[in-house]
């Protein structure tokens, strides 16, 4: 037998090996998703503790798997920047507020990311917010969630408890904080990403505010202004629906259910007097507009 005949068999056998290995540890990682546990919903009385439990758990047995995907691998794909997908149209009826939780409730994830505590050695939670963009499995946060090369694997948890990792990022934008991720599954409930709304238009959050999951709150639009941050300009939005620290990457809702923003930080204005006192004022929740979302995503149509 030639060597180069020998090279082809050898090589084809490899690649059939690499092949079965990649479809084997899939086939681990889902089933260990689907045996994750008993489902909570929001609008019920949520397990804080137990929901943190479990996706400790989850991605402990996830590092334990063939081929998962870290957190270091995720840091070094956020250069991507455009992804093709196609979204959801949205609604044309007003919901009322319990109509809303309903219907978006489905799509709003927690997405958090295992690190080992240098004192204790035990693995702990970095709980964020996620939002679904399609059926097939891709999601949206915010860039500094998945910037932390120091944490070991991200998970995904659904509202009906379904946990997931992670399989890569699909684009991302420092500039505007925003990242588009795949997890490893499907049978998400997608969201609609709709146009800017206007200041003084009704909005909506669903957000997990230091590890209070699934936190539904309601506001308004207040302003938008432009932020400089390393010689670059974006656009903000400020709005007055209350979130805290975990709720960056949860999404900002208008009345019909669409996504208009993405939570990413709390300004306080609160100062100190010359003799410690307190000078209570306004804190600011900014947020990106939905338009900050968008250019990351271009149609499945678009050659570019």
């Amino acid at each position: 037998m030639k060597a180069s005949t020998t090279r082809r068999i050898l090589a084809a056998l490899f690649g059939g090996l690499l092949a079965f290995v990649s479809v084997s540890d899939a086939k681990d990682i889902r089933t260990l998703a689907r045996e994750s546990g008993e489902p909570f919903y929001i609008g019920t009385t949520i397990p804080d503790d137990q929901i943190e439990e479990r996706m400790i758990e989850f991605g402990k047995k996830l590092m334990e798997q063939k081929g998962v995907v870290r957190m270091k691998t995720l840091v070094r794909q956020l250069n991507r920047s455009q992804c093709a997908l196609t979204l959801s149209a949205p609604q044309t009826t007003r919901l009322s507020a319990e109509d809303l939780i309903q219907t978006v409730r489905r799509s709003v994830l927690v997405v958090g990311s295992l690190y080992q505590c240098d004192d204790c050695k035990e693995w702990h939670l970095s709980a964020a917010t996620g939002f679904a963009l399609t059926e097939s499995g891709a999601f949206a946060t915010c860039y500094h969630v998945v910037d932390q090369a120091e944490h070991s694997v991200m998970v995904v948890m659904t509202d009906d408890g379904r946990l997931f990792g992670v399989r890569e990022v699909l684009a991302a934008s420092k500039a505007h904080d925003t990242a588009i991720l795949q997890l490893d599954g499907s049978g998400l409930v997608p969201l609609p990403v709709t146009t800017n709304a206007p200041v003084g238009a009704p909005v909506f959050v669903v957000g997990h505010p230091f590890k209070n999951f699934c936190t539904f709150t309601s506001g308004m639009v207040s302003r938008y202004f432009v932020s400089e941050e390393d010689k670059v300009q974006t656009t903000m939005m400020s709005i007055t629906a209350d979130f805290g620290r975990g709720s960056s990457g949860c999404p900002v809702f208008d009345e019909y259910g669409a996504v208009v923003g993405m939570a990413e930080s709390i300004v306080s204005t609160t100062s100190t007097g010359k003799n410690g006192d307190v000078k209570p004022s306004l804190i600011f929740k900014h947020a990106r507009p939905a338009d900050a979302l968008r250019r990351l995503i271009r149609s499945p149509d678009s050659k570019s």
